[in-house]
């Protein structure tokens, strides 16, 4: 029953714990990209029925609609613990991120709430809960935007083993096979020899079972930390005796708390038994995922111009369970990702579950293992680069577009889901779209330095559409902007979030629910367009009773100039003429914006789009279309019918607008790299193809095009 560390937040993702046995998995704290890391740790989403929360903000809670949505049907019922009933939070989102297309998320299995209202423990067969209320002092009240400020800490107490049937046994006394299982279902058997045996004569020897105690705390501030050393029932854990002490104590404690002289003193009083796990962002930096450190580490050794290694950089090595990549502090132990602890002593003569490694070795002279034709193309492309002087990423001129996330619906091994990083200068960014995890993209891909330089510099954010791979991300930044702000010292801007009304309900519900993270941004809403003349109330707003139907929506209009609704919007100071949104074909409340860039330069991005012609009309003779190419030329109308692009699609509305570059994006997950087959066409077209990371200048993007015979 191991303790293993999904992230200790350093890279891509927030600090999450698991504790796995044969049966199941048990969450503590489920960030954004869980679905996405739980299988480079051999997990499965359906084997987690327990998440825990230690504090009910967005950090911690934004993984699990995710989560569940990648269950089965048949996947037993998912238990959210916490001081709060978060599953009213997950009820109030489903209906927003399909709104766009007048559907529902329905999670495959059923979600029961295990809020500390009406609970104050959890036990089952393996373990025995106990929920720890840490309060917040009268300073933490007065400052703080959150609606309810009661964190928990969890008390986990290990269960014996139960007892097993031994087969040897049963062989040595001569009991038949077919025998076997009256035994095991607890019925008596009498052998030919006139023996009865009984199911107590068959079980195995007692193995003394040294049962662990493991505590989580994450004290979000002094204030809750002296709530804890308050706390009758962790007082009692001090002093104890080594055999009845606690064993484990893992800390998502912010690292200025846990630096304080009071906390490491109540660490102390635990005993010289307890391990202290420390994983609140401080510990050492690690890969978290083999395949997309090794598919960037890859890139960049093919055309480091365009592409460069994601956080840490220039790691080499290997990732495993063992513990000597995690760092010993005094009565610290700074874990690193993957590193595990056992909280029961398996006997040697059992046998134990398999360990899984995760090998993020890279090979510097890797260039000698590709083809020979590979070979003349890589060369082809770096020669091209090197006529540019081009070197790295962060070279490249402005306008430069960052991609974040090419995959559709879902991350894959090698991509994450929507989101694009477009900078006009060094003082000024945006966002197209937010799917989950943007955040930890911007900051594998960027670094933690110039991440908060380009959150700062962050002027607007512009969401396409409602969906889920295109939106929840977007809290996080919202966060983690603020955070950059105050870290600077600097007054703070709001953030202008330009989309339509259903973007936006899932941060309006999180807000109502949790904590007002609507007073840190500006909503510009680029139409209201669900409102139906067949369904209004008296008042003119949309009925909430009665569904509507597309027939009955009201014409909206065909273009948008975005940038007329903008207050804050400023020529200079952001670096584009101005930004259109133009409706495409999908839905009616569907958008994609097209930039005006200055200097003469124009960027489309398509959104979620079949063929459109309103598009062509708008973008004609873009500098730069980044076009959506969900599926390959095999399945058009299935692409039709999803309202989404084929290869062939995208490729032709970048002929008809004569667009002077093309690269495609947004690919369908079953295409986790590359499509089966990378049309001969696009070299000749020079169509580019993305893939996350990629970054690339107006000066640069000739070279996009030079690797699609690489990628072949």
């Amino acid at each position: 029953v191991p303790i293993q560390v999904l992230s200790n937040g350093t890279t891509h993702m927030a600090p999450s714990i698991a504790i796995q046995t044969s049966l199941q998995t048990y969450l503590f704290n489920v960030p954004e990209g869980t679905s996405r890391f739980l299988f480079s740790h051999g997990l499965k989403p359906g084997q987690i029925c327990d998440v825990f929360i230690t504090r009910a903000v967005w950090t911690n809670i934004s993984g699990i609609s995710s989560l569940l949505l990648r269950k089965l049907p048949e996947s037993p019922t998912t238990r959210i613990h916490g001081a709060v009933d978060i599953r009213n939070f997950l009820s109030s989102i489903r209906p927003f991120p399909d709104a766009d297309c007048g559907g529902y998320i329905n999670y495959p299995s059923t979600v029961e709430g295990c809020s500390l209202e009406t609970h104050n423990s959890y036990e089952d067969a393996i373990f025995k809960v106990q929920y720890i209320p840490l309060l917040p002092d009268q300073k933490t009240l007065e400052n703080t935007t959150r609606k309810n400020a009661t964190d928990l800490a969890y008390y986990i107490e290990m269960k014996s083993a139960p007892s097993k049937i031994d087969l040897v046994k049963l062989m040595r006394m001569g009991v038949p096979r077919e025998a076997w299982e009256k035994i095991k279902s607890g019925e008596s058997i009498v052998l030919p020899n006139g023996r009865e045996v009984r199911t107590e004569d068959a079980m195995a020897d007692e193995v003394p079972d040294k049962l662990k105690r493991l505590l989580i705390v994450d004290a979000a501030d002094e204030g809750y930390a002296r709530s804890l050393y308050k706390n009758n029932f962790i007082r009692s854990l001090s002093g104890r005796d080594s055999s009845e002490g606690v064993n484990f104590v893992v800390h998502l404690t912010p690292e200025k708390v846990l630096k304080s002289k009071e906390y490491e003193r109540w660490a102390r009083e635990l005993g010289p038994q307890c391990t202290h796990i420390v994983a609140n962002g401080s510990g050492p930096v690690v890969p978290h995922i083999e395949t997309m450190y090794r598919h960037a580490r890859m890139l960049h050794e093919l055309q480091p111009a365009l592409f460069d290694e994601l956080r840490p950089r220039g790691w080499r090595g290997i990732v495993s369970q063992d513990a000597y990549l995690g760092v010993n502090e005094d009565i610290w132990l700074r874990a690193a990702p993957l590193q595990r602890w056992n909280m029961r002593k398996v006997p040697t003569v059992s046998k134990t579950r398999e360990e899984i490694f995760a090998c993020m070795g890279f090979d510097s002279n890797r260039d000698q293992t590709w083809r020979k034709d590979a070979r003349g193309a890589i060369l082809a492309a770096k020669e091209a680069a090197a006529a540019l002087g081009a070197s790295t990423p962060s070279d490249s001129s402005f306008p430069r577009v960052t991609f974040l996330g090419t995959s559709s619906a879902r991350p894959a091994s090698f991509r994450n889901v929507s989101g694009y990083l477009l900078e006009t200068s060094p003082s000024s960014a945006f966002l197209i779209d937010a799917g989950e995890s943007t955040y930890g993209q911007l900051r594998v891909i960027l670094d933690d330095d110039v991440c908060e330089e380009v959150l700062v510099n962050l002027h607007a954010i512009f969401i396409t559409h409602a969906h889920e791979d295109h939106v929840t991300g977007l809290l996080a930044v919202i966060e983690k902007r603020r955070e950059a702000f105050e870290k600077k010292g600097l007054a703070y801007i709001p953030l202008v979030v330009v989309c339509n009304r259903n973007a936006i309900r899932t941060l309006q519900s999180y807000s109502g629910c949790f904590e007002d993270l609507e007073r840190y941004v500006k909503i510009v809403q680029v139409v209201n367009l669900v409102t139906t003349r067949a369904h209004q109330a008296s008042d003119g707003r949309p009925s909430p009773r009665k569904k509507s139907r597309i027939d009955d929506w009201i014409p909206a209009p065909p273009t948008v100039q975005v940038t007329n609704k903008i207050r804050s919007y400023d020529r200079e100071k952001w670096g584009l003429d101005r930004v259109m949104a133009v409706q495409v074909r999908y839905l009616f409340n569907y958008y994609l914006f097209i930039y005006f860039i200055f200097h003469h330069k124009e960027i489309v991005f398509s959104g979620d789009t079949g063929p459109c012609e309103l598009l062509v009309e708008h973008g004609m003779d873009a500098d730069l279309l980044i076009h959506e190419a969900t599926f390959y030329e095999v399945t058009p109308q299935r692409a039709n019918g999803d309202h989404h692009s084929t290869v062939g699609q995208a490729v032709e509305i970048a002929e008809k607008m004569r667009a002077k570059h093309c690269i495609l994006t947004h690919f369908a997950a079953p295409y986790p790299k590359l499509f089966i087959i990378l049309p001969e066409y696009l070299d000749e077209k020079k169509i580019g193809v993305a893939m996350d990371g990629l970054r690339v200048g107006f000066d640069r993007l000739d070279l996009v095009p030079l690797m699609n015979p690489i990628y072949r």
